[in-house]
């Protein structure tokens, strides 16, 4: 008899921690986060686990950029479309984000009357998960006119990433996408026209969606500072050269060839032009007083003290000036480079993006 009852009480134990065991098994299988399959379904709730996540219109780069929301931020799952989810934010506001950035968010437990300070505490820990923290080298391959706002930007950036080392590459948009297509090392490329991004999107070289339109400028014609002989573009056939970018590789060129086509100039000047390897090149033979006008984009013209805007360019003169950045596809530090590109939309960044006279695309 004895031994029956130990026997049956084993079985008993036995039972309850297959059970038990089975329990378990089920709920990690149940949870996304724990399987590392991070898949949601309507009504879950997640976090945006990036330094700054655009809000579109759509399941899509292409579509409009909605709103900017920061790491932590609570997200409602509304559907999913391939890789995007349509969400809707705790503001109310509904669009479309990349799942990749976003985190299970875990409700926080009800806190304890008699130990409110402790139980919130674990709240907000278990509430805003925080990203990997991202450590090395990043070489980052920006337009020659972004030279000083990026300049400011490795301060802000490298202070909120102590581990992390900004080195810029600065020169013409098209050199730089030649650069990237014969393998030098890039993690992030800035252009300052579209039509480069595309052309290394187009061949594979570039991680599609972390593509995004930062910014925008203005096209405008300078001249040294107490010079008075060109007026505006009216008078610029009275000028003896005129100093552009090549049309070929830098945009600013491009743009300006546009300009003076649309305005019926280009036959007329073309024979007085001085080209010049980026846009920064143009600002110095202005400044050094080489030629006696030239074409910058607005936030150059800022900058210096050695020369004055003589007038800026209708926007409907040449194609619109969009900045987009991406991540390089064979940056050998992906994490961090995309931390830099999200770090490109927060309210710090857009503060020194604006200092420089830059507009942002909304």
């Amino acid at each position: 008899m004895r031994h029956n009852k130990k026997a049956k009480a084993r079985i008993s134990i036995l039972v309850a921690l297959i059970f038990v065991l089975c329990m378990a098994g089920s709920a990690f299988a149940a949870n996304p986060a724990a399987t590392g399959n991070l898949v949601w379904k309507a009504g879950d709730q997640c976090s945006v686990n990036a330094s700054a996540l655009n809000f579109r219109t759509g399941p899509g780069m292409n579509y409009k950029v909605i709103k900017s929301y920061t790491r932590g931020s609570l997200m409602t799952i509304a559907e999913k479309s391939g890789d995007w989810y349509k969400v809707t934010a705790a503001d109310g506001k509904a669009g479309y984000v990349f799942g990749r950035y976003l985190l299970t968010a875990t409700e926080a437990p009800t806190p304890v009357k008699a130990a409110p300070s402790v139980t919130t505490s674990k709240a907000e820990v278990t509430a805003e998960p925080q990203a990997k923290a991202v450590s090395g080298e990043l070489i980052i391959s920006a337009a020659a006119s972004l030279t000083d706002a990026m300049n400011e930007m490795k301060g802000l950036y490298e202070k909120q990433n102590k581990n992390v080392k900004l080195t810029f590459n600065f020169g013409s948009s098209g050199a730089l996408q030649q650069q990237i297509e014969q393998g030098a090392p890039a993690d992030v490329f800035i252009s300052a026209a579209t039509k480069q991004m595309k052309a290394l999107q187009d061949k594979k070289l570039i991680v599609d969606e972390s593509c995004k339109n930062l910014l925008k400028n203005r096209l405008v014609l300078v001249g040294p500072k107490d010079s008075a002989k060109v007026k505006g573009f009216s008078t610029l056939k009275e000028a003896s050269l005129i100093a552009l970018g090549e049309p070929d590789s830098v945009p600013a060129g491009k743009y300006a060839k546009e300009t003076l086509t649309k305005m019926g100039l280009w036959d007329a000047v073309k024979d007085k032009v001085v080209y010049a390897k980026d846009v920064r090149q143009v600002l110095a033979y202005v400044e050094s007083g080489n030629v006696e006008v030239g074409m910058v984009y607005l936030t150059d013209a800022k900058i210096s003290d050695k020369v004055q805007i003589i007038s800026i360019a209708e926007e409907n003169t040449h194609t619109p000036i969009v900045y987009p950045a991406a991540v390089v596809k064979a940056s050998k530090n992906p994490e961090a480079a995309q931390s830099f590109v999200d770090f490109l939309s927060s309210d710090a960044a857009k503060d020194v993006f604006a200092k420089y006279g830059f507009s942002l695309v909304k």
